[in-house]
């Protein structure tokens, strides 16, 4: 009588299989940025040596990248790509919305890691100059069109949507609550997990209060 595997082993190793391709996936994804001169997380380096500077205690609050691939795995899984990627999907349509000159497919390009050459095209096949791209970049990264983007990626993929950013909103949420033994305490996160930190820190009775921020 041959001998049955076990069902869960055989998932863990396709899971763990799946998890390597999607953090290959987003590695590629940093080197296309990197390529067109963006340092991606440089503001976290920037933090933490500023940090390590005024002697402060560094605390790694995000949680553990295997969990996240792992969890995105299974999130893709069950996730209609092209519906998600179609031209005409809510998701699209608002990150077209961002780029110059209406472009898609440098959009496609740059978060894939893929396209022909270094040379970024929009959906016409005109090159989009790295200024523009830069453009592009900045406009995203506005809080307002943050909010945009991710309402249409709750919408259109819930799924991945837990997965890559609610989920880490309430792990995160959870370590600042817990670190009630500092008196100051400085959180730099991604901008797309800040409406969701927040919104987890006043179910947890946190106050908002506005503070200037004085410049060295």
């Amino acid at each position: 009588v041959a001998k049955q595997g076990n069902p869960f082993a055989v998932k863990e190793r396709v899971l763990n299989a799946g998890a390597k391709m999607v953090g290959d996936a987003i590695k590629s994804m940093y080197s296309k940025l990197d390529d067109e001169g963006f340092k991606a997380g440089e503001e976290f380096v920037i933090a933490i040596r500023e940090g390590l500077a005024l002697n402060a205690a560094i605390v790694l609050g995000d949680r553990d990248v295997e969990v996240t691939l792992r969890r995105l795995t299974e999130a893709l899984s069950k996730t209609d790509l092209k519906k998600l990627f179609a031209s005409d999907s809510d998701l699209e349509k608002a990150m077209d919305s961002l780029m110059p000159n209406g472009s898609r497919s440098a959009t496609m390009s740059a978060m894939s890691g893929g396209g022909s050459g270094k040379d970024l095209e929009n959906a016409n096949g005109e090159k989009i100059s790295k200024e523009q791209f830069k453009q592009f970049v900045e406009t995203v990264k506005a809080r307002e069109n943050v909010r945009l983007v991710m309402s249409k990626l709750r919408e259109t993929a819930p799924e991945l949507y837990n997965a890559m950013v609610a989920e880490r909103d309430v792990y995160m949420a959870n370590g600042i609550h817990k670190l009630d033994q500092f008196e100051k305490m400085v959180a730099v996160v991604g901008i797309a997990h800040v409406d969701g930190i927040e919104t987890n820190l006043k179910d947890r009775r946190w106050t908002p209060v506005s503070i200037p921020c004085q410049l060295r």
